[in-house]
């Protein structure tokens, strides 16, 4: 598929929804469970032509880091970076950016925790994926 980039070792289960318009890319090694949605574009509702919007769409490309774990029922709005070995809970809606390791729950997406930055780089540096 154009704009879509997905790394290996992926895991990503059924019942997706991916627009890559503006582009996604998915790391290595992710694993995403059913009734994810990534949106990499929007409709440009600021114009001064049409309503309710204008007909080409804002491209704001989605990149996913490697080893990023994404619960059930996540969404991903268009122009988000998450950071590898962060894990997104089920049922979030990431509209901004996700630092490394970090644990997001919520709509909007917040973060509630934080993996042991050390140890995950050891793990990162070991290969030490499944």
């Amino acid at each position: 598929v154009e704009n879509l980039t997905i790394g290996k070792g992926c895991s990503i289960n059924g019942d997706i929804y991916l627009n890559a318009e503006g582009g996604i890319v998915f790391g290595d090694f992710c694993h995403v469970a059913k009734g994810l949605t990534v949106y990499s574009s929007n409709h440009n509702w600021k114009n001064e032509e049409y309503l309710p919007y204008f007909g080409r769409n804002i491209l704001r490309p989605v990149t996913i880091g490697d080893a990023v774990w994404i619960g059930a029922n996540v969404t991903i709005r268009p122009g988000v970076t998450i950071e590898d070995a962060s894990i997104i809970s089920i049922g979030a809606v990431v509209t901004k950016d996700v630092p490394k390791g970090a644990i997001v729950a919520g709509n909007p997406a917040e973060i509630v925790g934080q993996r042991d930055i050390e140890l995950t780089d050891k793990l990162i540096a070991r290969n030490a994926f499944c």
